[in-house]
């Protein structure tokens, strides 16, 4: 049986697209602030293509907001931390305790929202 859940790309995109749109901005005016294509973009906000985590920090300063902005509403997600990093897989986070561990993260860190 095929899930009804959208994938976490797909979720992504949906959020990429609602910020955009609720600043007035065009595909072609974020995609020339980010310096890819306005196809890339819409791949992007369609799902079809991974937000590499670079570009999901370029998008958080431009559109003004906390990487937390792409994953609300996403109801069956946990992080998993292992040796090859950390992830964001698919259950229900409510309830549960969350540790996350960050190495190599350099800049100013200005808002942090946990839930």
């Amino acid at each position: 049986m095929k899930s009804k859940l959208p994938s976490i790309e797909a979720h992504i995109g949906q959020q990429l697209k609602k910020r955009r749109e609720e600043l007035n901005l065009t595909q072609h005016d974020l995609a020339t602030s980010l310096e890819i294509t306005p196809q890339q973009l819409s791949k992007y906000e369609r799902g079809t293509d991974r937000l590499p985590a670079y570009r999901l920090y370029q998008l958080c300063k431009v559109l003004i907001v906390t990487p937390n902005f792409f994953f609300d509403g996403l109801e069956d997600g946990w992080i998993c931390i292992n040796e090859q990093g950390n992830r964001l897989m698919w259950n229900t986070l409510k309830g549960q305790k969350v540790r996350i561990e960050l190495g190599d993260l350099y800049g100013t860190v200005s808002d942090i929202k946990i839930v």
